[in-house]
């Protein structure tokens, strides 16, 4: 009950066009690479109880995303790739599934090239898609 009314449910009609959810993800993926959390406090729905699980961690809030994982990992040099978008859609919701991947390098040297999936989950909330959840995983290029 709490999500729902956090989340929301908006009256008017989602805007089912795949390419406005393309731009909002390619829009967070240039703020990832970048290290700028502009795009996503202007994407992401920032609630209570927002998780997003990256790598099999977590980041709790928007925030923490940002100022944990966003940000450290543009210092790094971070290359970021998504390709092979596919989007769904259903009702005042939507969910996209991407193909991932990453390019890095650790403070200690260590070069990072994996490749993997991400989710996306949105819900259109005042005329806009918001994403309220992701989920990424991805392993090492071999």
């Amino acid at each position: 009950m709490v999500v729902m009314m956090i989340i929301g449910c908006e009256n008017n009609a989602a805007n089912h066009d795949k390419v406005l959810i393309e731009n909002i993800i390619e829009d967070i993926r240039l703020g990832w690479e970048n290290g700028d959390g502009t795009a996503f406090r202007k994407h992401f729905l920032d609630w209570d109880g927002a998780r997003y699980f990256e790598g099999g961690g977590q980041n709790v809030g928007l925030e923490d995303l940002i100022v944990h994982h966003v940000e450290p990992e543009a210092e790094l040099g971070l290359q970021l790739g998504f390709t092979d978008i596919q989007t769904h859609f259903e009702g005042n919701a939507a969910w996209a599934v991407v193909d991932t991947e990453i390019e890095l390098t650790t403070k200690s040297g260590r070069e990072i090239h994996n490749k993997g999936h991400g989710t996306y989950i949105f819900r259109w909330i005042k005329d806009a898609w918001k994403v309220i959840h992701t989920q990424s995983a991805s392993k090492p290029v071999k």
